[in-house]
């Protein structure tokens, strides 16, 4: 029996933390991604390191729970670290492999974790064509920058143990060093004289003191709220800071953050102006090996004028940094519950402009002796309106020392031009302050800045609001061209403007966020145009034109066409984890006349059985069958016609045995490409790397679905992981609708691996194989008393339904009909 977790009290910042991510809109505000360049690695050796790693820390077994008002760590005793892949053998489509990696490591980054679960870390390995990278990512809440680069030195010790000495390894053989654990760090008191005057250090310090920023300029009208920059600093620059670092008597670091504040004062900042600082907060050789999340952001303030020279902002700058030494562990935040009223506004509750110095952090990495090239963060939200880090890398492809300035920024306050502005002008007043003397004045600046928190241009995008209860309609035609890319009237049907099964995900989660309010999805599809969208959506008691009374819906097929009266009737069956959805072109494809109606799966009245291994319930095709006839026979007529494709045909065949047991004639069997009973015996065929090609796949997207796909099959991570997948593809869902749609797809895939023992069916039948084997076209021939008519067609399981296959598919569904129905 797995051990409870160790519950311990949260440092201040973790508390922090999580308060932000609970708040915030984006949840990945503190995602922490490495995006590293490597070299083809074992992908075995890899998994089985990063699991050492796992048992080695106790950060990385650490999650995240409310305790009434307090937030405390959750500390495992076990954890299970996977090594997610998704591969390409070749760059697809049109797409250099760098640009489709910049998209995947994007998407990657964005999946939210859910602070609750651990690890809060997860491990990728990512190619295209020849271009590999390592993903690592993890919540800022369990490491920091220096503990990200002590468990990566530990991943390429275990990594290389592996390789050398074989699997099976423990954490111990490979690290004889015990770990140091997080644990109390940060647990000062938070009470006491000590803790008082701690805190009234800073408060006196930032008395009257506003922050630095720039004068917002955006949006820039990108998708994202952020986005990041990178800037090497010329050879010139870097012996600048090194001859200002010698005269004066400080660190590198203290010339840069100098640098910085000259801007902002020059650009319009001025008076006594405080800028946010990013510490290691590491004060012992202990601290310096223990993994963890000990970074505090400390706020130091200075006035900057036109008189002085830029050595004199230099030597405050290094003065302010010894100064704080002995406060750097008291959180800003709780500094900031301390302030007065007007400190508080003056300053905001996230610094505006923050600097960090990450050093040689990130330099000098290796996987397997193979050099690991650390390359742009790919987070597209940001923290606040300028987070400047600093790295000073040792040349892995190239020779030589380099100091790179990344910049993540607010693309909602500043465009890409201002920024890049702002560090031509970080370049230009360093390479001026190598003379001794130059005074600020010399200093030729084109950012324009202020003092105190910055508000949004007015024409800053506003947030989506909510469809006014009189005119939803022009929000909802707003959602659907957002979410199909084209205009869109009140009466275009959501299929024919070009939108298929994973955008009707989207644009309900769309609608749904926005409204507040649950649409009737089985309804809408019906009748699928925003003006429907509309009717449903409108509050009750609103006059919504034409909506009339609510009218309960039963739970019998759905129909997809009226047809004509005497027209011929199709009846199909749902496939795995679908619905309707599929078979909208092939019902376009059939004569005006004919009437299509659909049985989904709405989970009533499942007969379940236990799943084999998890103790999950799983639906039996034999119960499915049973209920999915009820109406049929409750009708009064038969259909002409009974199949489906995928699972709906196999699902068919198994109603064809239930109608014989009643007495009926069974109407002849359309099986679209559908497996065989006992097909389905493998317990992989249902599990989230199938799911997620089958999703990939049915998505049409513009890129095509990796050639090797190994997600966490764990739901609540892998299927993150898979929204992030199939937006770097072209495509978009929700990753709530994609697990209950992975839901529903499991238990189907459980249904169809206990199915082996199927009656014969005595009906004419129509088999089209598409992936379908020839030994499995061979077992449905066996499965019928007169051989099917069998076709195969030149396409794929997914494509069966689209284009000119289908239109093939629908005029052999004609065919099958018998001569008196025609």
């Amino acid at each position: 029996m797995t051990p409870a977790p160790e519950e311990l009290p949260s440092s201040p910042a973790q508390e922090a933390l999580w308060w932000i991510q609970h708040r915030a809109e984006r949840k990945d505000l503190y995602n922490l991604t490495w995006r590293l360049r490597v070299n083809r690695l074992d992908r075995a050796a890899l998994a089985a390191a990063w699991q050492l790693v796992v048992d080695r820390h106790e950060a990385l077994r650490t999650g995240f729970a409310r305790r009434g008002e307090a937030v405390v760590q959750l500390i495992h005793a076990t954890g299970e670290g996977t090594l997610q892949e998704v591969g390409w053998d070749e760059a697809p489509g049109d797409r250099t492999p760098e640009a489709l990696l910049d998209d995947v490591a994007a998407q990657f980054h964005a999946a939210p974790f859910d602070l609750e679960s651990v690890p809060l870390a997860r491990l990728a390995l990512v190619a295209a064509g020849p271009v590999e990278e390592l993903l690592v990512t993890v919540h800022h809440s369990i490491l920091d920058g220096w503990a990200l680069q002590l468990v990566m030195d530990d991943l390429k010790a275990a990594y290389e143990a592996v390789l050398e000495r074989g699997p099976g390894l423990d954490a111990a053989q490979v690290f004889p060093e015990a770990a140091v654990p997080y644990r109390e760090f940060g647990q000062q008191a938070r009470t006491g004289p000590r803790a008082v005057s701690d805190r009234a250090f800073w408060t006196g310090q930032l008395r009257g003191v506003k922050a630095a920023a720039l004068v917002p300029d955006g949006p820039s009208g990108t998708h994202s709220s952020g986005a990041a920059l990178r800037h090497r600093l010329s050879g010139g620059a870097r012996a600048a800071v090194a001859a200002v670092a010698q005269r004066v008597g400080c660190t590198a670091f203290a010339v840069q953050l100098a640098a910085v504040r000259a801007v902002l004062a020059r650009g319009g900042a001025s008076g006594r102006t405080a800028l946010g600082v990013v510490v290691a907060n590491r004060m012992s050789p202990e601290d310096q090996r223990r993994v963890g999340y000990c970074a505090n952001t400390v706020l130091l303030p200075d006035a900057v004028t036109d008189d002085e020279g830029f050595d004199d902002v230099v030597g405050r700058a290094r003065d302010g940094l010894w100064g704080s030494l002995p406060y750097q562990h008291v959180g800003f935040s709780e500094v900031f519950a301390e302030l007065s009223a007007e400190d508080r506004a003056a300053l905001g509750s996230t610094p505006p402009v923050l600097i960090t110095h990450h050093g040689g952090i990130g330099s000098g990495l290796s996987l397997g002796h193979e050099p690991a090239q650390l390359l742009p963060s790919p987070s597209t939200s940001a923290r606040c309106q300028l987070l400047v880090g600093i790295f000073e890398e040792v040349g892995i492809f190239e020779e030589g020392e380099h100091t790179v300035l990344e910049i993540e920024y607010d693309t909602d306050q500043l465009r890409e031009s201002t920024v890049r502005a702002f560090l031509n002008d970080i370049e230009s007043v360093l390479l001026a302050s190598a003379s001794p003397g130059v005074l600020v004045r010399d200093l030729q600046v084109s950012s324009r800045s202020a003092a105190g928190v910055p508000a949004l241009p007015q024409s800053a995008a506003a947030p989506e609001r909510a469809p006014s209860s009189a005119e939803p309609a022009a929000d909802v035609l707003a959602h659907w061209q957002r979410v199909l890319g084209t205009d869109v009237r009140m009466d275009d049907d959501f299929f024919d403007a070009g939108g298929h099964s994973l955008q009707v995900l989207e644009l309900v989660a769309l609608v749904e966020t926005n409204t507040g309010r649950q649409l009737d999805v089985a309804e809408w599809l019906d009748e699928p145009t925003p003006r429907r969208m509309a009717e449903l959506l409108a509050p009750a008691g609103a006059d919504a034109p034409g909506s009339g009374p609510a009218v309960a819906r039963d739970s019998g097929p759905v129909t997809m066409r009226d047809g004509e009266p005497g027209g011929p009737h199709l009846h199909l069956v749902h496939g795995a984890g679908v619905g309707r959805i599929p078979y909208r072109a092939l019902v376009d494809a059939l004569p005006a006349d004919w009437r299509v109606t659909v049985s989904e799966d709405d989970g009533a009245g499942a007969t379940t059985v236990e799943s084999e291994g998890d103790g999950a319930d799983a639906t039996t095709v034999e119960a499915m069958a049973e209920r999915y006839l009820e109406p049929l026979l409750s009708d009064g007529r038969l259909p002409d016609l009974l199949g489906g494709w995928s699972m709906g045909g196999l699902l068919a065949h198994a109603m064809a045995a239930g109608l014989k047991r009643r007495g009926h004639r069974c109407p002849p069997l359309l099986l679209l490409d559908s497996p065989t009973p006992g097909a389905f015996s493998d317990p992989d065929r249902g599990d989230l790397d199938a799911f997620a090609r089958n999703v990939l796949r049915a998505a049409d997207a513009a890129v095509r679905p990796p050639d090797r796909l190994h997600l966490e099959q764990r739901a609540e991570r892998g299927i993150g992981v898979l929204a992030a997948l199939l937006r770097a593809a072209g495509g978009e869902a929700p990753a709530e609708a994609l697990h209950a749609r992975y839901t529903l797809h499991a238990r189907h895939v459980a249904a169809m691996s206990r199915y082996r023992d199927a009656a014969v069916a005595d009906a004419p039948g129509l088999l089209v194989a598409a992936d379908l084997t020839d030994e499995d076209v061979a077992r449905w021939q066996r499965l019928f008393t007169t051989e099917p008519v069998t076709v195969r067609l030149p396409t794929d399981h997914y494509a069966l339904l689209r284009g000119d296959a289908v239109r093939q598919v629908a005029d052999l569904v004609a065919g099958l009909l018998p001569a008196t129905v025609r």
